[in-house]
């Protein structure tokens, strides 16, 4: 699952699923189907209009779910024995 941060003039931010060369509007359900199925989310696309706090928070919200979703599958595989 890759997602991808955009700002606009107006510096609201939206929030999109990467699917391919596709663009597909950001639902939090599809993402954690997504995440169940992939198991990893690659790094966002971030548009240009971002600092560099913003950036950094959003590289860091991506290795928090990369690091839970590792938690989650050590567990149900350390479980499973």
């Amino acid at each position: 699952m890759k997602l991808l941060f955009k700002k606009d003039k107006e510096s609201q931010i939206s929030v999109f699923q990467k699917v391919g060369d596709q663009e597909i509007a950001f639902s939090y359900v599809d993402m954690i189907k997504s995440l169940i199925d992939s198991k990893v989310m690659e790094q966002p696309e971030i548009s240009s209009g971002f600092t560099a706090a913003e950036i950094k928070s959003i590289n860091n919200m991506t290795t928090f779910i990369n690091k839970e979703i590792s938690i989650t599958n050590d567990s149900a595989t350390s479980g499973s024995n």
